[in-house]
């Protein structure tokens, strides 16, 4: 007989938090950073954007791979590799475990990615391909820009052996990730899984095809106001870097061995407008049925969900799908239900931003602070939620829904909750 979804091996909780991001790194430091209202977006210094419409970003800043991997990795990897492996570090820190205590063959990872190598290290390799030939290539250089090539180097850091892929799927990359991790805890193939997403596309290449697509804010000066998630005055997204990791076990190895736990992780939907590659569909239905799945699969209700960690990028026509669709779903509570977007003050990092609202939804269950959207001034009549404007806000925060939407019309929504292992979720309410 198969393992019931109620089985402690088979719930999926998380006990580890890891993030590097414009306005933090660290658990601790981006977190005091959002619920502060502090931006992490500032004016591009690293390349030329002078012929751009759009010159700031989230970049990371005062970051040091070598010492979240060997100096001789770090100089072949690109900066998504490390910006992986530092979260990744970073959250099994956080979560105490001791990798002798697990078979490295139950201990797997999968990390999402959206333009993977295409950033720094393509730009590099080829700059050093067309002026100095082929033969002086570095040898790795066709792996190190593949997307794969981030979780394999979380592997390798962190002696991993288990199951392991890759999620390409653009800015839901980072929630599909985790929710592919917790499948496979479920399925027993593993007791441990390492999950986010990644990436590092804030590049001349990068910067330079995102303006031509007119998909960025030009809302250029001061840079810290540019992000408007919700805001009648929104003109589009801010392009920001970085990385975002979680540690998953089952319940049963985390609460063996006393962990932490953060929240668990209930239910996971997915859904496509199957419409355009970038223009959104404004009507929110497709939204509306991923988070309808998501509370199906997790055995949540709609009237259980506390906060809405929203996308929210600043895209005129995503901002009003998410709205809504969280109406759709919620009716008549969704105006009394706490919506913020952590990415007014991160910036849009695609598939990282994804680990970035896993980490802030832990963080607001464990703390009951909701944090803000910042640089919310004026109303949009078409974005009527509660949008948590400007300041943090103390609530009771037990299960919260978030979702990601990407390119191509996709998008997915996970829910997560307190833990508790007596609650109805549980087999027969308790287990021994």
């Amino acid at each position: 007989m198969g393992l019931s979804l109620t089985n402690p091996r088979r719930r999926v909780v998380i006990t580890g938090l890891g993030v590097v991001a414009p306005n933090g790194i660290g658990k601790d430091a981006f977190w005091d950073a959002l619920v502060q209202g502090r931006s992490g977006i500032d004016w591009i210094t690293s390349f030329d954007t002078s012929d751009l419409y759009c010159r700031i970003a989230g970049q990371v800043t005062n970051f040091d791979p070598t010492e979240y991997m060997s100096p001789k990795a770090a100089r072949k990897a690109g900066r998504f590799t490390h910006f992986a492996v530092a979260a990744a570090q970073l959250a099994w820190k956080d979560s105490g475990l001791d990798p002798g205590s697990v078979d490295p063959f139950k201990m797997g990872a999968v990390f999402g990615t959206s333009v993977a190598g295409s950033g720094n290290i393509t730009d590099e390799v080829y700059h050093h391909y067309e002026n100095y030939g082929p033969e002086t290539l570095e040898v790795t250089s066709p792996t190190q820009t593949a997307p794969h090539a981030a979780t394999s180097h979380v592997f390798i850091e962190l002696g991993l052996k288990g199951p392991n892929t890759t999620s390409a799927t653009g800015c839901v990359g980072g929630l599909d990730a985790v929710a592919s991790a917790a499948q496979v805890l479920r399925s027993g193939q593993a007791q441990v899984m390492v999950a986010g997403g990644t990436e590092a596309p804030v590049s001349a290449f990068g910067m330079g095809t995102l303006c031509r697509q007119r998909v960025l804010s030009g809302h250029n000066d001061p840079p810290q106001r540019a992000s408007r998630p919700f805001d009648n005055t929104r003109d589009g997204l801010v392009l920001s870097e970085g990385a975002g990791a979680v540690v998953l076990e089952t319940a049963e190895h985390a609460m063996g061995r006393d962990a932490h736990i953060y929240a668990e992780v209930r239910g996971y939907g997915s859904a496509t407008e199957a419409q355009h590659l970038i223009a959104a569909v404004p009507h929110g239905d497709e939204l509306a049925h991923a988070f309808q799945l998501a509370l199906l699969n997790g055995k949540v209700g709609a009237e259980d969900i506390d906060y809405v960690c929203a996308h929210g990028i600043g895209n005129k026509q995503y901002d009003i799908a998410e709205t809504n669709a969280i109406k759709m779903v919620l009716r008549s509570r969704a105006y009394n239900i706490p919506v913020s977007s952590i990415k007014s003050a991160t910036g849009q990092p695609f598939a990282a931003g994804g680990g970035w609202q896993i980490l802030a939804s832990c963080m607001a269950i464990n703390t009951g602070i909701v944090p803000p959207t910042i640089n919310y001034r004026v109303p949009d009549p078409q974005c009527d939620l509660d949008y948590v404007p400007n300041h943090a806000r103390r609530a009771r925060v037990d299960t919260v829904m978030m979702n990601s939407h990407s390119f191509g019309g996709t998008h997915g929504c996970l829910i997560i909750s307190r833990f508790d292992w007596c609650s109805e979720w549980g087999h027969n309410g308790c287990w021994s």
